[in-house]
């Protein structure tokens, strides 16, 4: 508990809350005290007062070694986390050296080919102290078990890792498309993943469910939020499967959303959405739990869809607004967009500028003198019960069409997203939806040159090359062995694939290797950029 008084500019004090100075029914139904049930206000009694958000910027290009640099550099600076980008062929169960990785190998993330670079990617990163964020879903199990496998080397006991795993194929399919295996298959070993997480790496999240990716592709807050809900909701289905009550699940599983400038309707959508998700697992699956009813958060301030490359100095400002929406709307980790997301992955001075707009807002500002600065306000609060009862709506409409296995195979949400992409596009062609320097405001100066990032064209001939010595040094027989066992296990599918996971990185089989092992025994994709 915060003992210090905060105090005004003025001089008087600070209240930890405010509240209604008259008995409002209303008020203990729908808001309730911060850090008590229904968590509308926060999940934290003291909010911000005494603990500040997390930054948590998202990074990683090239090789290894040079994403441990900048990994090395955000630490120093600040960041509070590792929060990995991995490249689309690694994404994708593809190897550096397969012909259809040739022109992504390194681009929008790092390059991992084996156990040997996450060794690399890691080093000198204290994994006891240091949360690490990775950012993969459809091969999720293979990079928790180079994570473990990496702690196991260093002795350290997996229980002290800290961090969070996105292991969100239902997003993924909805959003991006980057998929493996069909859903079956791949929401089989992300249920393996987070089983695995909850019984052995209890300091991690099994869940950091995207809907932070509904939003780029322009859902609107209700529709983000009814649909993050509906997943999370099938996620806990999942795991109910194996054993694993609602409680103890929902206690490993975070929220991932997004914002734009419109800072005080996402501000209000965070709001509801701790509601919506405390009354959930309460009234449809019996919980009382406190550490699972209270709904942590991690969004994005603010999503790189809002960036433009026009006048790209003035993203600064989207994300100031962001970053206020965030913490108005009380998450626990916060990402933040560079000024050049528009134009490449982000520079190192890029992402230092989005690191201090964090910390001018957290340091400078009152946002963290009292909790849920917002609450209260009759446009907020209204807002945020009329976005409850609009996701609410997006969620039974889920239900109506067969649940969200169904209106993803039958392409209902996607169709609704590209619908609703299309109007709002053609809603800034025609100038009905403002943005400053792209169709109003434009500046008669010219853009800002900035310094941006630039991709080393030697990655790919040097993953290459890394790849033949790995092969050329390890044991083959091993690999071999590892590889047969995986996937005689990954054919039962009553058994977890994770130990066998574990088994193979352990034997330096490659990312390709280990995704063909498992294509071998499971249902795969249409894609065929799924096939490794």
């Amino acid at each position: 508990m915060s003992t210090t008084p905060i105090r005004s500019e003025t001089g008087f004090e600070i209240e930890r809350e405010y509240r209604p100075a008259w008995p409002d029914a209303h008020y203990d139904e729908q808001l309730g005290a911060p850090g008590e049930f229904p968590y509308t206000r926060h999940v934290r009694a003291e909010g911000y007062r005494d603990r500040p958000w997390q930054p948590s910027l998202y990074s990683g290009h090239g090789e290894p070694a040079q994403a441990n640099e900048r990994f090395r550099f955000l630490l120093a600076e600040g960041n509070g986390r590792v929060s990995i980008a991995f490249d689309l062929p690694t994404q994708l169960g593809l190897d550096s050296d397969a012909p259809q990785a040739r022109h992504e190998v390194g681009r929008v993330g790092t390059a991992i080919d084996s156990l040997r670079d996450f060794e690399t990617l890691l080093d000198g990163i204290p994994l006891e102290r240091v949360p690490i964020t990775m950012n993969m879903n459809a091969l999720a199990p293979v990079v928790v078990a180079m994570l473990a496998a990496v702690a196991r080397q260093r002795g350290i006991p997996l229980d002290q890792l800290r961090g969070t795993l996105s292991n969100d194929m239902l997003n993924e399919i909805a959003c991006r498309g980057l998929t493996i295996w069909d859903l079956p298959g791949s929401l089989r070993l992300q249920t393996d993943a987070a089983a695995f997480l909850i019984e052995r790496m209890p300091g991690f999240w099994a869940f950091n469910v995207r809907a932070a990716l509904l939003h780029e592709i322009a859902a609107s807050p209700a529709q983000e939020l009814g649909i993050a809900l509906a997943i999370s909701a099938r996620y806990i289905d999942l795991l109910l499967e194996r054993g694993i009550p609602a409680a103890e699940s929902a206690a490993r599983m975070s929220l991932f959303f997004g914002t734009s400038p419109r800072l005080f309707e996402d501000a209000a959508k965070l709001r509801a959405a701790r509601r919506m998700w405390a009354r959930m697992l309460r009234d449809e699956y019996g919980v009382s739990d406190p550490r699972a009813l209270r709904l942590r958060m991690t969004a994005v301030a603010c999503n790189g869809s809002h960036f433009v490359r026009e006048d790209p100095e003035l993203n600064l400002v989207r994300s100031a607004l962001g970053v206020l929406a965030c913490s108005l709307g009380g998450v626990q980790t916060m990402v933040g967009t560079a000024i050049d997301e528009a134009y490449e992955i982000p520079s190192e001075r890029a992402q230092e500028l989005a690191l201090r707009v964090q910390q001018i807002v957290s340091l400078e500002s009152d946002v963290r003198a009292t909790v849920d600065p917002l609450g209260g306000s009759w446009f907020v609060e209204s807002m945020t019960d009329r976005i409850e009862q609009e996701a609410g709506a997006m969620r039974r409409q889920i239900a109506d069409w067969g649940g969200i296995d169904a209106a993803l195979s039958d392409e209902r949400i996607q169709g609704m997203m590209r619908d609703r992409s299309y109007a709002v596009a053609q809603e800034i062609e025609r100038g009905e939806r403002p943005v400053v320097g792209v169709n109003v405001h434009r500046s008669k100066q010219p853009a800002a040159q900035l310094k941006l990032w630039e991709p080393d064209d030697g990655v790919g001939e040097r993953r290459v090359a890394a790849l033949a010595a790995l092969r050329a040094e390890r044991d083959d027989a091993l690999v071999a062995d590892a590889l047969e066992r995986l996937e005689a296990v990954a054919s039962d599918p009553g058994a977890s694939a994770m130990d066998a996971i574990v088994a193979a990185v352990e034997s330096y089989a490659t990312v390709g290797e280990i995704s063909a092992a498992l294509s071998r025994a499971l249902t795969p994709a249409a894609s065929a950029l799924g096939r490794a």
